[in-house]
């Protein structure tokens, strides 16, 4: 009977943790963005901004789509490359979250920089015809241990 019981609560566990189609969608989108930032595909990055995009850095400070995309095309930030090591997407309604860890390789203003974040992006869809777009995003530098 404790070893029925015990594998019940082993399942229900692991099915907590699966991901559903759109969850598994959304990590792959969350994916796409990072390569995009990466290969520097500006164009790509703008298009699955939403209008009201904003991202907030672990300073506190907040840029909205159109600075964003200008810091970008500048040269001045440069992601160099992006190593997720785990993400977790929620999936409700119109609204889809990631949450996630990994080491973020930067270059900012000519220095080479190798940051370990925590970030959230947030996604939106009103209308489920059309294709998600990112609504905010926010990073978080971990501490070194």
């Amino acid at each position: 009977m404790k070893q029925s019981l015990l594998i019940v609560c082993l399942l229900m566990g692991f099915q907590s943790f699966s991901q559903t189609r759109a969850e598994k969608d959304i990590l792959k989108l969350s994916e796409k963005i990072f390569t995009w930032e990466v290969t520097n595909q500006i164009d790509s990055l703008e298009k699955v901004f939403d209008e009201k995009f904003v991202v907030v850095g672990g300073d506190g400070s907040s840029q909205y789509k159109k600075q964003y995309i200008t810091v970008l095309r500048s040269g001045n930030f440069v992601h160099n490359s992006i190593d997720v090591s785990e993400s977790l997407a929620t999936v409700v309604n119109n609204t889809a979250t990631v949450v996630g860890k990994g080491k973020f390789t930067v270059t900012v203003s000519g220095n080479k920089i190798i940051l370990p974040l925590s970030y959230i992006e947030v996604f939106t869809r009103p209308n489920p015809q059309k294709p998600w777009t990112v609504l905010a995003m926010h990073a978080t530098v971990l501490e070194s241990k």
